[in-house]
């Protein structure tokens, strides 16, 4: 009699814990995974954890218990490597199962838009592009600036300044091509003397140039280019006499800001709000912001849409995502104004920073 006492017991006590199971998962919300291929180690890894911070904060900043959806982050490191992202975004969609991936730049989504295409995926990216480029993927999306509107501002400073004349040393690399073109045909119908010196990436010695520059009485100069050729062309003016006041740049702000640099003008993609700069820096403690104002967009932009798309029992699918995004047209977001283009491109503005007293400070919107 006390081993069938016993025996019902346990039954019991194992129905219970089996209903309270089913409770459990039956409460459960459904999981959408959002994945980043980001360069979390390497040459890059600063602009990699600014991204990781600024979608970490995304996620933070929400009441979760009123989304319908758990929303989990799924980070993987590239180093910065194209050739390694399609088995990482293989991994990203077969193993973890992710609904949606975001990428550094433009190239690295290129490579892995037919594999997000196959599996109906969104990519996002951040980059700098042509307004008018042709879309890569059915569902990819570019966040950033236009070619067209960095020439538009640096031009804007350059006259606001009073400046007469300007020697642009342009990193031959990607979409600054375009960037050379159109600053040069703004140039031209504008009273600024201007000279136009082009580099490969790996160039390291550019003294002679400045000098020719210099003997050409050109006193101004423009830099646009990635580390480590910024940084050497940044060094070898300052060595030959020019100030930061007489510099402008496009790129300045891609690594960890540096003291050696203040007062250099830079146009730069809106890294957000003062108090959004300070907490991205001070809670996820990370010294370089990039990115990070565009990552909390993203992340942001699609809590967003598969809120507005939830169904019962059901996740949006990937073209409803996209047809959503393209709905919204004009929205603010963090990085400014955020305008959706027919092909993918989400545009803002850029703006002017100036790096002084230990701080982005913005002097031009």
């Amino acid at each position: 009699m006390k081993k069938f006492l016993l025996s019902l017991c346990m039954i019991l006590a194992l129905t219970a814990c089996d209903e309270k199971k089913e409770t459990a998962n039956a409460d459960a919300k459904p999981v959408i995974k959002i994945g980043a291929i980001l360069p979390l180690t390497g040459s890059q890894a600063d602009m990699g954890e600014a991204a990781k911070a600024g979608m970490q904060k995304a996620l933070d900043d929400k009441d979760k218990s009123s989304l319908h959806y758990d929303y989990q982050l799924v980070f993987e490191d590239n180093q910065a490597k194209l050739p390694s992202m399609p088995a990482i975004a293989n991994k990203l969609i077969m193993q973890d199962k992710v609904n949606a991936i975001g990428v550094i730049t433009s190239p690295m989504a290129r490579i892995i838009a037919p594999i997000a295409d196959q599996h109906q995926i969104l990519i996002y990216a951040f980059s700098i592009e042509e307004e008018k480029y042709e879309r890569f993927g059915k569902y990819a999306f570019i966040q950033g600036m236009s070619t067209e509107s960095v020439a538009q501002k640096l031009v804007e400073i350059f006259v606001a300044d009073k400046i007469d004349n300007i020697s642009l040393y342009m990193e031959n690399i990607g979409v600054l091509g375009s960037l050379t073109a159109y600053l040069e045909q703004k140039l031209s119908k504008s009273d600024i003397k201007f000279e136009v010196n082009t580099f490969n990436p790996g160039e390291r010695d550019f003294r002679i140039a400045i000098e020719k520059s210099k003997n050409k009485e050109f006193m101004h100069f423009l830099q646009a280019g990635f580390p480590p050729e910024r940084d050497i062309i940044l060094k070898q003016l300052s060595e030959t006499g020019i100030t930061n006041e007489n510099i402008y740049s496009f790129g300045l702000d891609l690594g960890k800001p540096l003291k050696e640099y203040s007062n250099i003008k830079a146009v730069s993609y809106n890294q957000g709000t003062d108090e959004f700069m300070e907490e991205i820096q001070q809670k996820y403690s990370i010294d370089n912001i990039y990115g990070s104002a565009a990552f909390y967009d993203f992340v942001n932009l699609m809590i967003d849409a598969y809120e507005a798309l939830y169904k019962e029992g059901q996740k949006p699918t990937a073209e409803e995502i996209t047809a959503y995004i393209h709905s919204k047209k004009e929205y603010p977001c963090m990085s400014g104004q955020c305008v959706v283009h027919p092909n993918g491109f989400i545009i803002n503005d850029p703006i002017i920073r100036v790096y002084q007293g230990g701080k982005w400070v913005t002097i031009k919107e």
